[in-house]
């Protein structure tokens, strides 16, 4: 696994980068997490057929942090996202998403559809948004004045390296309040599924069974509102909000099936139709 950074906007963002296949996968974490939490996902991808890579939001991992809570909204990381991808200089993509991620890979997909090849999205947000409890922003003051931060990235699940579990909790640790506190507000704010049907890609929604944080009703109202023949759906059993570190070798499996069976199919029906 490589570790290195790159300019994207006003900001240096790490990025973790493993094979040097021919099918580019742009991976996008969540709320609260890093690029690292693809980790076990990309080593158990095969690195002569496949490249990842695992950005770091701004205010996330080693990149740099900014002051501003606005800094840290779905379209600002949408933005910081693509001219990440003019620095690599990529092509057509498939671009992945997790959680918030699956937010801002949706924006980007609508705002650049000539980038993306194929779409997935990980137990993404709840797309139409959701309404904050009353006290939210006094509890999240609280918990990151006790040094409180709250896991749901499967990093109790048995068999994950310790090396891996201790880097991203630090990582996590030293989320900036910021960062956590523009996030949830821009999450709350959400009007993306309402254009899902703008989409002009295959989309892959992806979800576990016992994702309490977002909820199977939430993946399945984003599902629906994709076009009828271009969206795909699977759902993990017995699986909760983060699939790419509880089940990260069968994820890996699906995202290969996706992209070199489904994705080129569901384009040449498409061709054939036109």
């Amino acid at each position: 696994m490589k570790t290195d950074f790159l300019q994207a906007n006003e900001v240096r963002l790490q990025y973790f980068e493993h094979g040097t296949g021919p099918e580019v996968l742009m991976l996008v974490h969540g709320y609260q997490s890093s690029g690292r939490i693809w980790q076990l996902m990309q080593e158990a991808l095969d690195p002569v057929r496949f490249r990842t890579i695992a950005i770091s939001n701004r205010g996330a991992g080693d990149s740099d942090r900014t002051a501003a809570e606005a800094d840290y909204s779905v379209e600002s990381f949408a933005k910081d996202l693509y001219a990440a991808v003019q620095a690599l200089g990529l092509g057509e993509f498939t671009l992945v998403g997790h959680s918030m991620g699956g937010a801002t890979v949706t924006q980007f997909a609508l705002n650049h559809p000539e980038c993306v090849k194929a779409l997935v999205l990980l137990d993404p947000a709840p797309l139409a948004g959701r309404e904050l409890p009353a006290n939210w922003e006094e509890q999240i003051r609280q918990d990151f004045a006790a040094g409180r931060r709250r896991d749901n990235m499967a990093m109790d699940t048995p068999g994950i390296p310790e090396a891996f579990r201790q880097a991203l909790a630090a990582d996590v640790a030293r989320n900036p309040l910021a960062r956590a506190l523009g996030g949830r507000q821009s999450m709350a704010a959400l009007k993306l599924r309402q254009r899902l049907h703008e989409l002009p890609m295959p989309v892959l929604l992806i979800g576990g069974d016992d994702d309490t944080t977002v909820g199977v009703h939430q993946m399945l109202a984003e599902y629906l509102a994709m076009p009828a023949d271009r969206r795909f759906l699977h759902i993990f059993h017995g699986v909760g909000h983060s699939p790419n570190v509880q089940v990260a070798a069968q994820l890996a499996s699906l995202l290969e099936q996706f992209v070199t069976h489904t994705v080129p199919q569901a384009t040449a029906a498409e061709g054939s139709v036109r």
